[in-house]
């Protein structure tokens, strides 16, 4: 996650940084079969990958996320895509949709309250519990 090169040249009535994924443009993924693409495409606002002729994919245009967490987003999944199997990719994918839809998804730092209101919501589904710790480890948020 770095901060845009605009940002250096931007007036000084732009306060907030600009935040740009800069994570490679083609994610390899894990197949199980030969006749399926191993790559994501991560230049598009749509990822697709598949798995036994079952499409999945994420639409960045879809979540809710304030810039910074929207880049934190897509660095977790281009690292869940590479990691995980395709399914359970698909499960991280739900979670970060769901998060989007919470208070959190306005950006950093988190409230202690608010955040523990949300994981009361999370509970309820296994998933996107799950989901939502592994983000959490992976993204250094909780640090």
């Amino acid at each position: 996650m770095t901060k845009s090169a605009d940002q250096e040249q931007a007036s000084p009535s732009s306060s907030l940084p600009a935040y740009v994924f800069e994570g490679p443009a083609q994610v390899a993924i894990r197949t199980r079969t030969n006749d399926q693409p191993r790559y994501v495409d991560t230049r598009l606002s749509v990822w697709t990958w598949y798995d036994g002729g079952f499409a999945m994919k994420i639409d960045w245009t879809d979540l809710r996320f304030n810039s910074e967490l929207m880049v934190i987003s897509k660095n977790f999944m281009a690292y869940a895509l590479e990691k995980y199997a395709p399914r359970t990719a698909h499960m991280f994918a739900n979670s970060l949709q769901v998060l989007s839809r919470t208070k959190l998804a306005n950006g950093l730092p988190w409230d202690k309250i608010l955040l523990i209101a949300v994981l009361e919501d999370l509970k309820k589904s296994r998933h996107d519990l799950v989901g939502f710790r592994r983000f959490w480890s992976r993204s250094s948020i909780g640090r």
